[in-house]
């Protein structure tokens, strides 16, 4: 199966074919993130909440590795700009329930095209288990992101990203201790793997939308990159693995495409177990045929061929018509005085109503503990 042809040339910038030659790429695939793996050693593995509440605690009674991970996370890079990460979190409330659709039905469904990868989800049992509960934990973290100061250091948003990053500290410690291959897999959750998964927050997330008919603006598609560069940094993607552009990303993408695109059965069954998951649940309540058809619009037929995603010419009319929905939703959201705030509202009270009801009442029992 090939990739993609390219839609981004590495003439647009010459050091690019550099930055991410196979040389630099494969030392990514042998690294993860030095840091959290440190914390992850010297702690036992229980909900992502819990282990953060210890790595406080041990930060300020040890300090060590402990206080290394921390400080990491809540020292702010000088390139930060917070209006634009304010910004970019406006928008993502705005459009937030066609976003939503992109991200689960589109960019989370084409990263299980990259085999190694997916092979994680494999290796820990969650192939068929959690499928829901998984979704609505990352609709979770991204929910307590864009919150207004989701993402300022103590915030709820901040704090998610944080358990997030340590239970992929303490996979990776339980993918060593079972065996991992690193000969047919290279590193679990690695460096490589993890910007692919920011680039499925951002570029595979826009263009998802702009596939539905709700496409951003350029101002709007660069504080959303701001964003999500800062959330990378916050979730232990390297320095060299941060991008400075969005077309930078977009060749990213292509890169890690090219090398690691291998759609296989794992991931034909977990593409078609989100989707089969999802009909009808809140806070949207699609049948099954119309999510994998929008599925099929956002991926192309090339790769839901692969995934054997259902074609139904009914379903097709169904997604061109909220296709048109969604354009005349794209309009009023920038051209019409005040619509884009009452989205805003609308949909940050709908993510937490849906939220509240499908993840356990008890906060203790959830894997993050806190809904924004």
């Amino acid at each position: 199966m090939n990739a993609p042809a390219a839609i981004v040339s590495p003439q647009d910038q010459p050091g690019w074919e550099a930055q991410y030659s196979d040389r630099v790429m494969d030392r990514m695939r042998y690294t993860c993130d030095p840091l959290a793996d440190a914390v992850a050693t010297r702690i036992k593995r229980g909900r992502p909440a819990q282990m953060l509440d210890e790595v406080y605690a041990r930060a300020k009674s040890e300090g060590g590795v402990f206080s290394d991970y921390v400080d990491h996370c809540h020292t702010i890079p000088s390139w930060v700009d917070w209006q634009q990460v304010e910004h970019a979190a406006r928008v993502n409330l705005g459009f937030a329930n066609v976003r939503s659709i992109a991200l689960l039905v589109s960019s989370l469904v084409e990263g299980y095209s990259l085999s190694k990868a997916t092979h994680v989800l494999v290796a820990t049992g969650r192939l068929h288990q959690d499928v829901l509960r998984r979704v609505y934990e990352t609709s979770q973290m991204t929910h307590n992101m864009n919150v207004p100061g989701g993402l300022r250091p103590g915030a709820e948003g901040h704090r998610t990203v944080m358990e997030v990053r340590l239970l992929h500290a303490m996979v990776r410690k339980y993918l060593r201790a079972q065996g991992w291959d690193t000969s047919l897999y290279d590193e679990p959750i690695n460096q490589e793997d993890m910007a692919f998964t920011v680039i499925e927050f951002d570029y595979l997330a826009q263009r998802g939308m702009e596939r539905m008919g709700a496409a951003l603006n350029a101002d709007d598609k660069a504080a959303s990159h701001h964003l999500w560069r800062f959330m990378a940094h916050l979730n232990g993607v390297c320095e060299e693995m941060l991008t400075d552009s969005l077309d930078e990303e977009i060749y990213q993408y292509q890169r890690i495409r090219e090398r690691q695109y291998s759609p296989n059965e794992e991931g034909r069954m977990l593409a078609q177990a989100v989707i089969t998951a999802l009909a009808r649940q809140p806070p949207f309540h699609l049948s099954e045929e119309l999510l994998f058809e929008l599925s099929r619009i956002c991926l192309g037929d090339e790769l839901a061929d692969v995934y054997e995603l259902p074609r139904s010419a009914f379903w097709w009319r169904a997604v061109m018509a909220y296709k048109g929905m969604n354009k005349l939703a794209a309009f009023s959201h920038y051209h019409v005085p005040g619509a884009a705030r009452a989205s805003e509202a609308m949909n940050i009270r709908m993510l937490r109503r849906a939220l509240r009801k499908n993840l356990p009442e008890d906060p203790g029992k959830r894997a993050f503990r806190h809904i924004s």
